[in-house]
Parts: structure tokens; C-alpha cells; sequence
């Protein structure tokens, strides 16, 4: 039995590291989800890299508001000497949301919405030397999600779910309404297609599993 530590910093993150795992690595078992909440990554990160000379630790968090991926990365690990080989650090371009949206047949049938209302993927250049394919959403993705793309939908309960609440961002069964999606329907191989970030996370943990006895 391999076993990880798991950190995401919400309930639809860490339900996306779990359906990866299952889909490409089953041998990987999560031993225990480390809380980490937005800003606590950061704070905990040098704990996280110690902790993984141990126990590997499987990380996913948002690019957000940095440029490229590598940028984000280099700013997360910045108190870190060195980064363990299996702290397996991942940043979603530009939010894990776009990775769901990047299945983008599987989404729009979830959300009940023509799949041409779909975002798409483009090349993108993000900083580096070569342009990377990630889905081109013209907002945060789930700003984009609770704000416009669920405002398509007929499909009353899950808009009573997802949609924007007074002054939350999101709806209050946000968690509720996503994880079984991603549990059920989310189908990666589709999405790796549009996202060569969710490609670069899925090779990392193939590696990771390759190599642990």
C-alpha cells in the first residue's frame, strides 16, 4: 500500500486529487487530508515539504492571480530550501474549476447547457518558452461558473446550488452540487486534452507511484 498526504485548500480541490488518484494511480491511498485552507498553504508549505521525506504529500492549489503556473510555484516554495523530490506540488491553471470545464462535454450535460456556451481551450502563453494549451475563460473560472455559465441552465436545484447569494461568491451547496460531479461524471482523460496543467499533474503522480517501493 502506497500511502500520501493529501492538501487542497477546499472540498472540490481535494475531491479532484482523489478521482486523478483512482483514475490513474489506484495505488496511491490517501493516509490523511492535511487542513489548508487559501493562505494556510503558504504558511504551512515548509511543514508539507518536511512532512513528505516521510509520507509523500500531494498538493493541488490555484494559479489564481500569478502569471504562469512556474511563477506561482516559485513564489509558493519561496522559504523552502529545496523541495523534497515527493512533495508533489501541482497549480491549477487558472483554478481547478477550469479542469472540470475542460471536460466539456461532461460539464455542460451537468449543467444542463449547450455544450457551444462551453469555454474552449486555446494555446496560451504563459511566461515561458512555449505556449500551453489551458481553457480560455474569460473570468475566474468559478466566478464564470456561479455567474454566467449557471445562469444558462434550466436546471432549477442546481442553480438554487451553485449560483451567487447575496454577498457570497458562491452558492451555499457549491461542495455539494460539484464533488459528486467530479466523483461521478468528470472524466480526466477528456479534460488533459484542454489543459496541459491537469496533463502535467496526472504525470507527476504516475511518477510518484512508479517509484515509491
Amino acid at each position: 500500500m502506497k500511502k500520501i498526504y493529501l492538501v487542497g485548500e477546499d472540498e472540490v480541490t481535494k475531491a479532484i486529487i482523489r478521482k486523478i488518484m483512482t483514475v490513474y494511480t489506484p495505488d496511491l491511498v490517501v493516509k490523511s487530508e492535511l487542513p489548508a485552507r487559501g493562505s494556510e498553504i503558504k504558511r504551512k508549505i515548509e511543514n508539507f515539504n518536511t512532512l513528505s521525506a516521510t509520507t509523500p504529500v500531494v498538493l493541488l492549489t490555484d494559479l489564481d492571480t500569478e502569471d504562469c503556473a512556474p511563477v506561482a510555484k516559485k513564489k509558493l516554495l519561496a522559504t523552502v530550501d529545496e523541495q523534497a523530490e515527493n512533495f508533489i506540488v501541482n497549480i491549477a491553471v487558472d483554478e481547478a474549476e477550469a479542469w472540470l470545464m475542460a471536460d466539456r462535454e461532461n460539464f455542460a450535460a451537468f449543467l444542463g447547457i449547450n455544450i457551444q456556451n462551453m469555454p474552449v481551450s486555446t494555446l496560451q502563453k504563459q511566461g515561458g518558452r512555449n505556449s500551453r494549451k489551458e481553457m480560455s475563460i474569460p473570468l475566474k473560472a468559478s466566478y464564470y461558473l456561479t455567474h454566467r455559465l449557471i445562469l444558462l441552465s434550466d436546471k432549477e436545484e442546481l442553480k438554487e446550488q451553485l449560483q451567487s447569494q447575496g454577498d457570497r461568491c458562491k452558492g451555499k451547496e457549491y461542495n455539494t452540487a460539484l464533488v459528486p460531479f467530479i466523483e461521478k461524471q468528470w472524466n480526466p482523460e477528456n479534460a488533459k486534452e484542454n489543459s496541459d496543467s491537469l496533463q502535467r499533474m496526472i504525470l507527476r503522480l504516475q511518477s510518484l507511484s512508479q517509484r515509491l517501493p
